[in-house]
């Protein structure tokens, strides 16, 4: 037997018997093994927290470590395409928030480094979209850490950015000039140095008007003027102040060749260079309130440019009896943009100190009128034409909002199932064990209304729905697309999206589509500029495809929708349309012209200045004569359907519930033509940059009708492609088709 141990008092205390598992006794652990088990945990969690120490100090340090250079030296708009050079050149992704508060992953433009590419040496250049004003910015090595980088506040997308690449203190006067009576006005950013712009027109995009001064057009590198001259044909306006800078061989090569006054689809070339003997054209075109002094003229030459008869454009200051003498200011159209050369340095001399400079660059960049609006009755940061084309494309057969009796009466009869009436059926006679029956099968039943309820308005199929434009320009041979699409998902899921012009028989070569989400402007719920993110269903970070032709991994919730862009451009191999339609005395149109489309045009209009010509189908290989049908009316009635009753005009007024898709594009593709926001009370928002009114009074005829989808969208959930209607039968297209007016005799032949 075991003999007992006694405590101090002298009470007999049994031993501690060994443990025992299922009857088999077990040996004890004494105080030093337990010691060393405690001192073993102790050590590990000390390396472990080291470790983890280390990684942080580690990200800490490499946080540090990243630099960016964001847009035009800082500054960048949300909701626009944005240049961010990261150094040092090992980033291999950059992760953006959208809208919605998910990270969007962005692959680098070149794999090579971007110096030399209007880079910085060792800095790799990636181009991104701002979803949200203070949304988080990661860094990805390629290790799978990724690191926060710290980048300026940008302004709203409600912000008009006015980029002045030269040294010109006007440009800032001038922008107070252009001031909205609701105190907004457009922020000038300037940039002496223009190397730092990239090559492409994406790295513009924040930019809607642009100012180059010809001083430094020969420091810049040619590939910065490539993107600045790809902006413009994209749908830019472009202010070029080139005077004694014109000057040969100043611009005899070159990008900026293209934006001197010539011929319809090439630039000009200045012959020699004369001195300015007086300013009263210049004056008077700047509405100039004092004279400029009559000293500067002295030593001041302008240039003189081959061949003035046959400029593509208005002149809109000139020097002589006509406008054909010496040109001073000539506005033309450039792709689908427009450039205003102006034959005078306006950032040398003394322009830069004359009080005339500030109103004339006012005129050049379109003059108080196209800021004019019904300012109180203008809410800039809710809705824009943008905003108001996403709910249209945001709507689909069957999808409706449940009604709210629907919800409130589920809600109550769903309360009243759990108490009194399983309380009552539960407590009579006592059986409370009832309720483990009871409670589940009421749960289950509401559950299966609830799903019911939503699969019969919401639907239980995929579906997609598009708002196209297409675009030709046939002086330059170019094409553009841009769409909008969505999709609706009746169940979770991950897709890819991705984009191409549809149009293979029309352009020269295959080209892809940039793809991106597709936010509205302002602060409202879901818009770029909103400080809150919208909540997601599914908050999954996904990426950017390679060369931004696609989104892949989008994540999308169930009995949801998710809404994306894509825009292209790329050169057309024959001409569409020949046309020899020119202007007559009387500002009319006379000529024919010839459809050599594969496809006919449905819903035809021509339209031209402040005129419209009603064409109706065209068909490939038909001819229309504008002078054999009804005659002209006028644009701006046709655009706001304004119809005269007993001598009096009426106006449709513009709904901004409205959901037509259609008559959003129409109002949006001629938005300034239409009264502008005086018209809609809305800005165009992203919508501006399809708006053809500029080149309308310029030379520029515009045919526009309904056509087949110009882009071919894809969307596929895991294996499952997702069904997309592309039959002309189930989805059209807007076609405008730009055509330059001859330089003929504006005399009519004799029969």
């Amino acid at each position: 037997m075991r003999a007992a141990v006694c405590d101090p008092v002298g009470i007999p205390r049994p031993e501690p018997l060994p443990w025992s598992v299922q009857g088999r006794l077990l040996p004890s652990i004494p105080g030093a093994a337990w010691r060393a088990v405690v001192l073993v945990v102790v050590v590990w969690c000390y390396v472990r927290g080291a470790v983890v120490f280390a990684d942080g100090a580690t990200s800490r340090v490499s946080a540090e470590a990243w630099e960016a250079t964001i847009g035009f030296d800082g500054v960048y708009r949300t909701g626009s395409w944005t240049p961010l050079l990261v150094t040092p050149a090992t980033a291999t992704r950059v992760w953006v928030e959208d809208p919605d508060g998910e990270l969007v992953g962005y692959p680098p433009v070149d794999e090579r480094s971007a110096a030399g590419q209007g880079g910085l040496d060792g800095a790799r250049r990636f181009r991104v979209r701002f979803g949200r004003p203070a949304g988080r910015v990661l860094v990805d090595d390629g290790s799978g850490a990724t690191a926060s980088l710290r980048v300026p506040v940008p302004l709203e997308s409600t912000d008009e950015v006015l980029l002045v690449i030269g040294d010109l203190p006007s440009a800032e006067r001038a922008a107070r000039l252009l001031q909205r009576e609701d105190g907004s006005r457009i922020r000038v950013v300037p940039m002496a140095d223009a190397s730092g712009l990239g090559p492409a027109d994406l790295d513009l995009d924040g930019a809607d008007a642009i100012i180059v001064c010809g001083s430094v057009v020969a420091r810049t590198p040619p590939e910065a003027l490539a993107g600045v001259d790809a902006w413009v044909r994209r749908g830019g306006r472009l202010v070029f102040l080139a005077g004694m800078s014109a000057a040969p061989p100043g611009l005899a090569e070159g990008p900026a060749a293209g934006w001197l006054p010539g011929p319809a689809g090439r630039g000009g070339r200045v012959t020699r260079m004369v001195p300015l003997r007086r300013s009263a054209a210049i004056e008077t075109y700047s509405k100039a309130g004092r004279p400029l002094d009559r000293n500067a003229l002295g030593g001041l030459e302008i240039p003189v440019l081959d061949d003035p008869l046959s400029i593509d454009g208005t002149i809109e200051a000139w020097e002589g009896n006509a406008p054909t003498d010496l040109p001073l200011v000539v506005r033309r159209a450039h792709g689908f943009g427009t450039v205003t050369w102006v034959g005078l340095d306006l950032d040398q001399g003394a322009f830069r100190n004359w009080q005339g400079t500030d109103s004339l660059l006012g005129e050049l960049l379109g003059g108080p009128s196209r800021l004019a609006g019904r300012s109180r009755e203008l809410n800039r940061q809710s809705l824009d034409l943008g905003g108001q084309l996403r709910l249209a494309v945001d709507r689909f057969d069957g999808v409706t909002p449940v009604p709210f009796e629907v919800i409130a009466g589920l809600a109550l009869l769903y309360i009243a199932c759990l108490y009194p009436a399983e309380w009552w059926l539960v407590s009579r006679g006592g059986r409370p064990a009832l309720a483990w029956l009871t409670l589940p099968a009421v749960v289950v039943l509401f559950a299966g209304l609830a799903w019911w309820t939503a699969g019969r308005w919401k639907g239980e199929t995929w579906q997609a729905r598009r708002a196209d434009v297409v675009d030709v320009d046939l002086a330059g041979r170019i094409a553009r697309g841009s769409s909008f699409f969505g999709a609706w998902s009746p169940a979770n899921a991950v897709i890819d999206v991705g984009a191409a012009p549809a149009t293979t028989g029309l352009i020269a070569d295959s080209r892809t589509a940039v793809v991106s989400w597709y936010g509205a402007g302002g602060r409202g719920i879901g818009a770029v500029d909103c400080p809150t993110a919208h909540p997601s269903l599914a908050s999954v970070p996904y990426t950017s495809a390679a060369g931004l032709c696609g989104l892949d991994g989008v994540p999308i919730a169930a009995s949801s929708s998710r809404l994306f862009e894509a825009e292209w451009m790329a050169p057309v191999a024959e001409p569409i349309v020949v046309s020899t339609l020119r202007k007559d005395a009387q500002g009319t149109l006379s000529g024919v012209l010839e459809s050599r489309l594969p496809f006919a045009l449905h819903q035809c209009s021509l339209f031209h200045a402040g005129w419209t010509y009603d064409v109706g189908s065209l068909a490939p290989g038909a001819r229309f004569d504008p002078e054999s049908g009804k005659g002209p009316r006028t644009l701006a009635s046709a655009l706001t359907r304004s119809a005269s009753v007993y001598d009096r005009t009426r106006t449709q007024a513009w709904s901004v519930d409205n959901t037509d898709i259609d008559r959003i594009l129409e109002i949006a593709g001629f938005h300034a033509a239409a009264g502008g926001s005086s018209y809609t009370s809305l800005e165009a928002g992203r919508l501006g940059r399809i708006d053809l009114s500029p080149l309308l009074p310029i030379d520029r005829a515009i045919l526009v009708g309904r056509g087949p989808v110009g882009t071919a969208w894809s969307c596929a959930a895991g294996a499952a492609a997702v069904p997309i209607g592309d039959s002309p039968a189930e989805a059209t297209a807007v076609w405008r088709i730009v055509i330059p007016l001859e330089k003929l005799s504006v005399e009519k032949p004799s029969p």
